[in-house]
C-alpha cells in the first residue's frame, strides 16, 4: 500500500512538473492546442464516416473540404461587414458614453422626485460612472480583441495539418501514450479519459452549439430591427454565451447600450430580443442539448467562476466548469486508489 501511494505521489509530482513546462513554452504550443481541439470537435465526424466504409484519410479530407466550404461562404459574406463595423465601431463609443450620461441624468432627476437622501444618490451616481467607464473599457477592448486574432493567423494555418495527423494516428498516438505508465494505472487511466471526454464532449460540442445558436438568433434579430453593429452583437453575445451564469449578463449590457445609441426604440425591440433569446435557450435549447449541465452545484458553480476568472480571465471563465469536473473526477479516482 505504501509503495502504491508513493507512486501515485509520483505521478502526481510528474503530472505538476509537466504542467509547468507546458506553461513555460505556452507559446509555442498554441498551434498544437489548436490542432487538438480541431481533432476532437470533428473526430466524431470522421468516425462516421468511416463507420460508411471511407478510409481515415479521406474521411479526414471530406470534413476538411465541407469545412473550407463553410469557411469561404462565411468569409465571403461576413468578413468585409465584420472589418467595416470593427473600424467604425470605435467612433460611436464617444456617442455610446454620451447616451449613458442621458440615461444618468434621467436616474438623477428620477431620485429627485423620489426624494432620495444625499448619500443614496451618490451612491447611484458612483455606481453608475463605473458602469459607464467599465462598459467603455470591455467594448473596446472586445473590438481591438477581433483585429488581434490576425497575430494568431499562422497558428490557424498550421493547425489543421497537426490535426490531420492526430485524427490519423489517433490510435498509434493512443498505444503508445499507454505504454509509458505502469500497467496498474492504465485502467484508470483509460477510465479517466472516458469521463473526459463525456465532460469535454458535452462541454465543447454541446456547449459550442448553444453558444452559437444564441449568438446567431440575437445577431439576426438585432439585422431585423435595423442596427449597424448585428454581426458584432452576435459575436459578441456568442462569446459571452460561453460563460455559465455570468455570460448572458455580460453581454446584456453592451448589446442593448448599442441600440440604446441608435434609437430609443431599438433598444427596447433589442432587449425583447435578447430576453427573448435567453428564454429559447434557457427552456429549450440546454435542456436538449446539455441536460443536468456538469452535474454541480449551482454554488459551487459560482465559486469557480469566481476563481477562474480572477486568475485567469475570460478563458478562466469559459474552462472552469468543465477542469472543474475533471478534477473532481481525477482526485475521485485517486481516493479510491489510495484506500
Amino acid at each position: 500500500m505504501k509503495r502504491q501511494t508513493f507512486r501515485i505521489i509520483v505521478l502526481c509530482l510528474f503530472g505538476l512538473a509537466a504542467a509547468f513546462f507546458v506553461y513555460l513554452v505556452r507559446l509555442l504550443l498554441i498551434p498544437f492546442a489548436i490542432a487538438a481541439l480541431i481533432a476532437y470537435l470533428i473526430y466524431p465526424l470522421v468516425r462516421m464516416l468511416e463507420t460508411r466504409g471511407v478510409n481515415r484519410a479521406k474521411a479526414i479530407l471530406t470534413v476538411y473540404a465541407a469545412g473550407i466550404i463553410l469557411a469561404g461562404i462565411f468569409l465571403f459574406l461576413f468578413i468585409p461587414t465584420l472589418f467595416n463595423e470593427t473600424r467604425t465601431f470605435e467612433s460611436i463609443l464617444p456617442i455610446y458614453s454620451s447616451t449613458w450620461m442621458e440615461f444618468q441624468n434621467y436616474l438623477n432627476r428620477l431620485s429627485d422626485r423620489v426624494l432620495l437622501p444625499p448619500e443614496a444618490r451618490q451612491i447611484l451616481a458612483e455606481m453608475s460612472s463605473r458602469i459607464r467607464s467599465g462598459l467603455y473599457e470591455r467594448m473596446l477592448s472586445f473590438a481591438e480583441g477581433l483585429l488581434s486574432l490576425l497575430a494568431l493567423l499562422p497558428s490557424f494555418l498550421l493547425a489543421p495539418f497537426l490535426a490531420y495527423y492526430m485524427i490519423k494516428d489517433y490510435e498509434r498516438l493512443k498505444k503508445r501514450f499507454l505504454a509509458f505508465l505502469p500497467p496498474e494505472f492504465r485502467g484508470d487511466l483509460v477510465h479517466f479519459l472516458r469521463e473526459a471526454d463525456l465532460i469535454f464532449s458535452k462541454f465543447l460540442r454541446g456547449h459550442l452549439l448553444v453558444s452559437a445558436v444564441v449568438g446567431f438568433l440575437t445577431g439576426l434579430g438585432a439585422a431585423l430591427i435595423g442596427l449597424r453593429f448585428f454581426l458584432l452583437i452576435g459575436i459578441f453575445t456568442a462569446l459571452a454565451d460561453l460563460i455559465p451564469f455570468f455570460g448572458p449578463i455580460i453581454a446584456a449590457f453592451p448589446v442593448i447600450g448599442l441600440a440604446l445609441v441608435e434609437n430609443r426604440m431599438k433598444g427596447i425591440l433589442m432587449l425583447i430580443v435578447y430576453l427573448a433569446v435567453q428564454q429559447l435557450e434557457g427552456c429549450i435549447l440546454v435542456p436538449r442539448l446539455l441536460g443536468d449541465q456538469m452535474g454541480l452545484h449551482p454554488l459551487t458553480m459560482v465559486l469557480v467562476l469566481l476563481i477562474g476568472g480572477y486568475f485567469f480571465g475570460a478563458l478562466g471563465l469559459i474552462f472552469a466548469v468543465p477542469v472543474t469536473c475533471l478534477m473532481r473526477v481525477g482526485l475521485r479516482s485517486l481516493w479510491d486508489r489510495s484506500i
